[in-house]
C-alpha cells in the first residue's frame, strides 16, 4: 500500500515523471495487461547523498533499469515507451505528493501551494478559517472602545486621555494575542505542506501536536524580525530629525530629501532580508531550530539562488495583495453606506456595524491568500534545499522505499533534518 492509502503503484507521466495513474488504472495487488503479469520496475537502490539528476555518476541507472516493452497500458499515454535510461542517464522524476522530487521552477511552486489546498482542505483551508475567525474578532473588540472616543475631546479632559491609553493598552494586547496566533497558524500550514511533499494527508490534531513545542522558537524570531526592521527605522527617523533641526532655516527642505534617500536605502535593505526571513520560519518548524539558528540558515539557503527567491516573493505578495484589495473593495463599499459618516468623529474612523462589515471583507480576503502564501514559502523552502542541498535523493528514496515496503523507513518529520550536502552551481 502506497503512503497515500490507495495501494496503487506510482505511473509514469509524460514527462517520465511519477503521479497519478493514466486512464485504466491499475487494480491492488497488480494488473494484468494480455494475460500477463508485470512486476515491479527495478528502481537503483540509490545512495542518499548521491549527486542529482542531470548529474549522475556513471553507474548510478543500471542497464535494464527500464527494458524493452516493460511500458504498460494505463502507466503512460498510449503508445508512450518510457525510454530505458542508458549506462549514466538520470533516472526519471519522482511525484508521490504535490510536487515532482526535483527543483522547482515556478509553475512546479504555484501549483504544489494549489495542490496542498485542494488536497487538505480540512488543514490548509479549515484551521485557516477558524484561526482567521478569532483573529477578527479580537480586533474587532479591540476597536470597540475607540468606536466610543471622539478625536474632538477637550484636550485637557482628564477622562479623554484615560479612556485613549484603556484604549491602547487594550488594542496593544489583543494585537500580541492576534500575533501569536497568526505565528501558530502559519506553523500549522507548514507541516501540512511539508508532508504533503511526501503525499501525506495531515490531520489538524497531528499538525497542532507538531507545531505546539515550536511555538516559542517561532514567537522568539518573530521578536527578533521585529527588532531586525524597527532599529534602523528608528535610527533613519531619529537621523532625518537631527538634520532638520540643525540645518537652521533650510532644514525642512535638507530633512526631506535626506528622508527620501534614507527611504531608498531602507526599502533595499528590506528587500535583501526578505528572502532569509521567509525561509527563516519553515526551519525552524521543520528543522527544529531556534530563533537564531533559524536566522542563520535562511541565510546560508536563500545565498545561492537570492534573486529567484527574491523574485518568487515579490510575485506572489504582488498577485495575492491584488487578490486581497479585489475582495475587500464590496466591504469596503457597504461599510461605507453602514457607517454613513457616523463614525467619522470617533478615533475608530468608523461605527462598529461598519467596522464589523469590514472585518468580513479583510476574513475572505485573508482566507484566500493565507494558506496560498504559507505553501508558496514552504514549497520555496523545499526548493532551495533540493537546489542547494541535494535534498531530492533522500526524498526520492524514501518514496521509492515507501512504494516497496508500503511503510515509511523514515518520518516525515524527520526527513528534514538531513546533513546538508553541497549542490552543483549549475543549477542555478
Amino acid at each position: 500500500m502506497n503512503s497515500d492509502g490507495t495501494g496503487n503503484q506510482p505511473s509514469y507521466g509524460p514527462d517520465g515523471q511519477w503521479g497519478a495513474p493514466a486512464h485504466g488504472d491499475p487494480q491492488q495487488g497488480g494488473t494484468q495487461y494480455d494475460g500477463q503479469q508485470a512486476g515491479p520496475p527495478q528502481y537503483p537502490s540509490g545512495d542518499p547523498w548521491a549527486q542529482p539528476h542531470g548529474q549522475a555518476q556513471p553507474g548510478y541507472a543500471q542497464p535494464g533499469y527500464a527494458q524493452p516493452g516493460y511500458s504498460q497500458p494505463g502507466y503512460a499515454q498510449p503508445g508512450y515507451v518510457p525510454p530505458a535510461p542508458g549506462w549514466g542517464a538520470p533516472a526519471p522524476d519522482v511525484k508521490v505528493g504535490i510536487i515532482p522530487l526535483r527543483p522547482l521552477d515556478l509553475g512546479a511552486i504555484y501549483s504544489g501551494a494549489v495542490a496542498a489546498i485542494r488536497t487538505n482542505p480540512g488543514v490548509m483551508v479549515g484551521v485557516t478559517a477558524v484561526f482567521l475567525l478569532v483573529t477578527e474578532l479580537i480586533v474587532l473588540l479591540a476597536q470597540v472602545p475607540m468606536t466610543r472616543i471622539a478625536v474632538d475631546s477637550d484636550a485637557e479632559d482628564a477622562e479623554f486621555f484615560g479612556d485613549l491609553a484603556t484604549a491602547t493598552g487594550l488594542g496593544f494586547g489583543i494585537g500580541l494575542i492576534a500575533g501569536i496566533a497568526t505565528l501558530f497558524l502559519t506553523g500549522v500550514l507548514t507541516v501540512a505542506v511539508a508532508r504533503a511533499v511526501m503525499g501525506e494527508r495531515t490531520t489538524v490534531g497531528v499538525a497542532v501536536r507538531a507545531i505546539g513545542p515550536r511555538l516559542p522558537s517561532l514567537i522568539g524570531l518573530s521578536l527578533l524580525q521585529f527588532l531586525i526592521f524597527l532599529v534602523p527605522t528608528a535610527v533613519v527617523v531619529g537621523l532625518v530629525v537631527l538634520i532638520g533641526v540643525a540645518s537652521g532655516d533650510a532644514g525642512p527642505l535638507v530633512a526631506v530629501l535626506v528622508a527620501f534617500v534614507l527611504f531608498l536605502v531602507l526599502v533595499v535593505g528590506y528587500l535583501a532580508l526578505l528572502p532569509t526571513v521567509s525561509l527563516s520560519y519553515p526551519a525552524v518548524v521543520l528543522e527544529h531550530l531556534g530563533p537564531i539558528a533559524a536566522l542563520k540558515r535562511g541565510y546560508e539557503l536563500q545565498k545561492p539562488g537570492f534573486w529567484r527567491v527574491l523574485g518568487v516573493l515579490l510575485l506572489t505578495y504582488l498577485i495575492t495583495g491584488i487578490i486581497a484589495i479585489v475582495v475587500s473593495i464590496p466591504s469596503t463599499i457597504v461599510a461605507a453606506v453602514v457607517d454613513g459618516g457616523d463614525g467619522a468623529d470617533t478615533l475608530a474612523g468608523l461605527t462598529l456595524p461598519a467596522l464589523a462589515v469590514t472585518g468580513v471583507g479583510s476574513f475572505i480576503a485573508q482566507l484566500l491568500t493565507v494558506p496560498f502564501l504559507a505553501g508558496v514559502q514552504t514549497l520555496l523552502y523545499v526548493d532551495q534545499r533540493m537546489r542547494n542541498e541535494q535534498f531530492d535523493q533522500p526524498l526520492r528514496d524514501e518514496a521509492i522505499r515507501r512504494w516497496r515496503t508500503g511503510a515509511p523507513g523514515v518520518p516525515t518529520d524527520a526527513l528534514w533534518v538531513q546533513k546538508p550536502q553541497a549542490a552543483p552551481s549549475s543549477w542555478y
